[in-house]
């Protein structure tokens, strides 16, 4: 237990300098950005707080003050403060989640194959959901508005690149398809993942043409008998969907979960909606999985788990949810992977990633047009590595691991 908690004390201190090194970045790229040099030359961290202290010269007139005042408001919530004639700023820490991700995976010691880690359970033990078992093919989550539901599809995610390569797990995402055609902040990262077939879709288009690749995909693995490399496909408010996209949205996610199992392809989907006569009864028996979190009452809460008594109408929120199986509910709180800790994850995942063995990668099938400049913009570290966005709908050939 003493090996354990120092391993988790020294990936906090890890995770802690990571994020301050970013956050230094981030402190001179806005001064940079409007033509003055400065440079942020150590600090010092609170429980509350952070203070950067600045090597600077601003000699820019207070115009020009005022606005790199606001961009450091904008860009990390920090104060730009003068005392006895020294620069600093200073940032108010955000309280640490209940469940970091990072933190909880060092308690697993062994995690099968195509597993995820959902949260941890009222005793403090892992939660984990394992795809490729007969009986948790696919899940449902449902919640309220501030139940958590795209944090955990993104934490689902990530637990899933970083337990398992490439060459054995590809994940496809669809976010929200927003009226403003606004990119969904929580998802868009993701494209950065090396798991990743495709960016991440947010528009109507972008969607169809991920889930007819998905139901093509379940037809011709169905031909060629192959069950790897394994999928995962995650959707976002999926009735929404629905409702947005049209009914091709039902036909292939039912599909999906009719055959998708058969053949190394599973669903992680998530809705608002749990009791939307669009959820048809031949996907709602293909979703063994529910996680329900906060939702308006009793009716709801045994619409989204198929379980009544779940008292799921008394969750909190932000990451309380229940997950049910079968006749069998537990109480969990989801993890958590902040955008810093994100970034930390995509670095070490690009930088373990390994190299082709061939000169080309092996792939017998079509893939779409790339989409990089897209996926480009959706990150807002994407200056501080190398990382590639998915530029396709491309399977795992030989010449990859």
């Amino acid at each position: 237990m003493k090996e354990r908690e120092k391993l988790q004390r020294m990936l906090k201190e890890h995770r802690l300098k990571h994020q301050l090194e970013l956050q230094s970045q981030q402190i001179e790229k806005v001064f940079s950005s409007h033509q003055v040099s400065a440079h942020v030359a150590g600090g010092e961290v609170k429980p509350r707080t952070i203070r950067f202290d600045l090597q600077a010269h601003l000699e820019a007139g207070w115009e020009r003050l005022r606005h790199i005042k606001q961009d450091l408001l904008n860009v990390l919530g920090a104060t730009l403060i003068n005392e006895d004639g020294r620069w600093q700023v200073h940032l108010n820490r955000k309280e640490e989640a209940p469940v970091p991700l990072l933190d909880l995976i060092t308690l697993v010691s062994e995690m099968p194959p195509v597993t995820a880690v959902l949260g941890i359970d009222e005793t403090g033990n892992p939660i984990l959901m394992e795809f490729s078992a007969d009986d948790l093919t696919h899940m449902l989550i449902s919640g309220s508005e501030g139940a958590g539901k795209t944090t955990l599809l993104r934490t689902i995610a990530v637990s899933l690149a970083l337990s398992n390569r490439q060459s054995r797990l590809q994940l496809a995402v669809i976010g929200a398809n927003k009226a403003d055609q606004s990119i969904d902040a929580t998802l868009a990262p993701l494209d950065y993942l090396p798991h990743m077939l495709a960016p991440v879709a947010f528009t109507p288009a972008e969607t169809k043409e991920l889930l007819q690749f998905m139901v093509d995909e379940v037809d011709y693995r169905q031909e060629q008998r192959m069950q790897t490399p394994v999928i995962t496909l995650f959707v976002d408010d999926v009735v929404a969907l629905m409702d947005t996209v049209g009914p091709f949205v039902s036909e292939a996610v039912t599909k999906i979960s009719q055959h998708g199992p058969d053949v190394g392809i599973h669903l992680a989907l998530s809705t608002g909606q749990p009791a939307s006569e669009k959820l048809s009864t031949v996907l709602r028996a293909n979703l063994p999985v529910r996680l329900v979190g906060r939702v308006a009452d009793a009716a709801e809460a045994q619409a989204a788990s198929d379980l009544p008594g779940t008292q799921a109408e008394y969750l909190l929120g932000e990451g309380d949810f229940v997950a049910v199986v079968g006749e069998t509910a537990v109480h969990f709180q989801a993890a958590y992977i902040g955008d810093y800790d994100l970034h930390l994850t995509l670095e070490t995942l690009q930088r373990n990633r390994p190299r082709p063995l061939l000169a080309q990668p092996v792939n017998n099938r079509p893939s779409l047009p790339p989409n990089d400049a897209a996926a480009e913009d959706h990150f807002w570290f994407n200056e501080q590595i190398e990382v590639k966005p998915a530029n396709g709908f491309e399977s795992v050939g030989m010449g990859q691991l």
